[in-house]
């Protein structure tokens, strides 16, 4: 697989769409094509008139379409998976042992890498779920392997020494060896996983927007939060624009506050390109639909890989180290700081990011931040020793 494109944006603002016209211009083009809808409300299978879609289904030539049920996936297709988590969050007499709440996320992902690694495909196209859930989602791996870097091994070991007397005195089943080989395993896939979503080389967000307020400033902060953990954006897409010309008065108001909302995303995504996207006269059904879609927002520099932008990056000072993160759009009061032995936290708003830090870093405190031009620079001094007296 040579390149996957996620689109994102609030709910209604056109996002599975613009899907679909980026699927049917690649599969045009020669590529081979999947379009995978990640959103549980799925309307692929509607769009193009298909019967629902849990496995990829060919609509095209070279363009097959996919609804993933994260439920079906757990159970079908990484049941070993499924089970070894439930012998660590559940009793062994527990009858729910596939019911697995939160999770979503992970068999979402677990797909779309078993997908990727098929060779089926030149691109893979994600129609994601509205922005709150789609954060969530791609936070989802990250934070995982956080907790299984930290928790499992002592929980290995735990379960280890306390298995004779689990089952002895207790009565208790804990995991044995092949669930927590397993647990191992998902924490591989998981490294996997972060490798292919935040590789800028293969894999890139894009936004998609509507000229309203509400929608600019969730946008802003799905670019803002995006950034902080790590993901490539590389395009905004504006729809529902009115044709200026065809509209009668009680449109042009409409028009107007469009056109001030345009300037305003270009000014708060300057670095980005922007592609404006008409309002059509009627609903798009049916591949044709989409293929018009498809010739005004897609073009011959779609599918190009942006030069990547580092989202970490450490630099060497005088007296210690820098570390800068992008975070377009934030401001100082918004972001809090919390160093522990290990990590940096770092919270804007209601999303947190645990950044493990390097060993060099060890024996370093946070000597100040400072945000400029969009980017966070955190100093980080030796930890001054303390002279015996």
């Amino acid at each position: 697989m040579e390149r996957m494109i996620l689109l994102t944006g609030k709910g209604g603002v056109g996002k599975t769409s613009l899907a679909a016209a980026h699927a049917v211009a690649s599969a045009g083009s020669g590529k081979r094509t999947l379009l995978a809808s990640m959103d549980a409300a799925h309307n692929l299978s509607d769009l193009f008139g298909f019967p629902p879609a849990p496995e990829p289904t060919e609509v095209a030539p070279n363009l097959e379409i996919t609804e993933v049920d994260a439920g079906r996936v757990a159970e079908e297709e990484f049941a070993d998976i499924t089970a070894a988590l439930s012998t660590l969050i559940a009793r062994s007499d527990d009858d729910q042992v596939l019911d697995l709440p939160g999770f979503d996320p992970l068999f979402f992902l677990l797909r779309v890498h078993q997908l990727a690694h098929t060779d089926d495909y030149d691109r893979i196209i994600l129609d994601m779920a509205p922005t709150g859930e789609t954060l969530s989602l791609l936070q989802f791996p990250e934070l995982l392997t956080w907790w299984m870097e930290r928790i499992f091994p002592v929980q290995k070991l735990a379960v280890r020494v306390l298995r004779p007397v689990a089952r002895g005195v207790w009565r208790l089943e804990l995991p044995n060896a092949a669930a927590m080989n397993d647990i191992e395993r998902l924490f591989q896939r998981l490294q996997e996983i972060q490798a292919l979503l935040k590789d800028p080389s293969i894999t890139s967000v894009r936004l998609v927007t509507l000229p309203e307020r509400m929608v600019i400033e969730e946008t802003r902060r799905s670019y803002l939060y995006l950034n902080l953990f790590g993901y490539s954006v590389d395009h905004v897409f504006v729809s529902g624009l009115y044709p200026t010309g065809e509209v009668g008065a009680f449109f042009s108001t409409w028009v107007e506050h469009q056109r001030q909302h345009l300037a305003e995303i270009r000014s708060s995504f300057v670095h980005l390109p922007i592609t404006e996207v008409p309002r059509f006269r009627k609903d798009l059904v049916g591949q044709s639909d989409v293929a018009r879609l498809a010739e005004v927002a897609i073009n011959a520099h779609t599918f190009d890989v942006m030069p990547a932008l580092a989202h970490e990056r450490y630099v060497n000072a005088d007296d210690g180290y820098d570390l800068q993160l992008p975070l377009p759009g934030t401001t100082t009061e918004e972001i809090d700081l919390k160093l522990t032995a290990t990590d940096l936290a770092v919270r804007i708003g209601n999303f947190q990011r645990n950044i493990p830090l390097p060993s060099t870093l060890l024996g370093h405190d946070v000597a100040g931040a400072k945000l400029r031009d969009d980017v966070l620079t955190i100093r980080f001094r030796p930890t001054p020793q303390e002279v015996p007296s």
